[in-house]
């Protein structure tokens, strides 16, 4: 084959892809959830150490392209105040993969009024919304999908609350795997306890799960932009896998100013720890996120979301041009 149509989708799968996203703006036009764009760039990058943008710059100006629509989102919700959606290109650098690509197409929303229990609820209705089903979900919509907390997960398995694990422990248990870790490097931080227990829920926790599966109830270092419950102390936030696949990610959305500094300053830290490029303070994204209303939201990747609906086995079966062949 020419380089031309090196590693590209099949004609059908185009087909299905669009079908898809057909399918996802009959769902929330449905719902009253209106489609907004945002720009591509902006003069704020992510602050999360685990995550590196793009930079862009002209004369004048450094800009970032989006890791994903959020920052935007919320001073569009800030304004407006009501449920809204985007479909759109984000861009990370140093992702690659057979379930990596540096750049992808993400859906996020938002939804005002709702609880995590309502916006899973939600994530699912979506998936019963699309065409052509596979086998797997045919099955999985006939139940419920199943919902795990990963501190209980954590609890049971090796006998902790992970908010309270010694980070010695911790990096013990890891090394226990006799897995590749060279990846993982032990600092004195939050980050490490949260790259340490994505290690073990990965490695350890989720071989022995369902197929398809909600996971609620995250470590308070895994916390993001998510509040926090304060009798339980974790994340009130949620993923949802499909065969080890992370298909969407939700919060109930912080928007508390104060504690969105404090989480900066503390990622700050562990991004010069790491030797990464320090992140100013987002002001205009802490001032959004205290004239939001108290609301929910979820980012789902629609390229991974292809992927296993139509049983592909990597991105670049599902996407155009997908990185290194363009």
């Amino acid at each position: 084959m020419s380089r031309v149509g090196q590693s590209m989708p099949t004609w059908p799968v185009l087909q299905a892809r669009g079908k898809m996203l057909a399918a996802i703006r009959r769902f929330f036009e449905a719902r009253s959830v209106t489609e907004v764009t945002t720009p591509a760039l902006s003069r704020s990058a992510t602050f999360d150490a685990q995550l590196s943008s793009f930079e862009v710059s002209d004369k004048t100006n450094k800009l970032f392209l989006q890791t994903s629509p959020e920052y935007a989102l919320k001073r569009a919700l800030a304004v407006y105040g009501e449920a809204l959606f985007e479909i759109t290109p984000v861009f990370r650098r140093g992702d690659q993969g057979r379930q990596h690509n540096p750049e992808f197409t993400m859906l996020e929303w938002y939804r005002p009024g709702f609880s995590v229990s309502d916006l899973m609820a939600e994530v699912v209705a979506l998936l019963n919304a699309l065409p052509e089903p596979p086998e797997i979900w045919r099955a999985q919509s006939k139940r419920d999908v199943p919902v795990y907390s990963f501190r209980a997960l954590f609890e049971q398995r090796f006998g902790v609350n992970p908010n309270e694990a010694a980070l010695s422990s911790l990096w013990q248990w890891v090394q226990e795997t006799g897995a590749e870790v060279g990846h993982l490097a032990p600092h004195d931080d939050d980050q490490f306890r949260s790259d340490c227990l994505d290690f073990l829920f990965l490695a350890v926790l989720q071989p022995s799960l369902d197929d398809i599966f909600f996971l609620t109830e995250f470590p308070r270092c895994q916390a993001a932009l998510a509040e926090i419950d304060p009798g339980t102390g974790t994340a009130q936030r949620f993923e949802l896998y499909w065969l080890g696949t992370e298909l969407a990610n939700g919060y109930l959305e912080l928007r508390d100013p104060v504690a969105i500094l404090s989480r900066h300053t503390a990622m700050a830290a562990a991004r010069v720890n790491r030797g990464l490029p320090s992140i100013a303070f987002d002001s205009a994204l802490a001032e959004a996120s205290a004239l939001m209303p108290a609301c929910t939201g979820v980012a789902l990747g629609i390229d991974r979301l292809v992927m296993v609906w139509l049983k592909a086995s990597t991105l670049s079966e599902v996407q155009l041009f997908s990185w290194p062949n363009h």
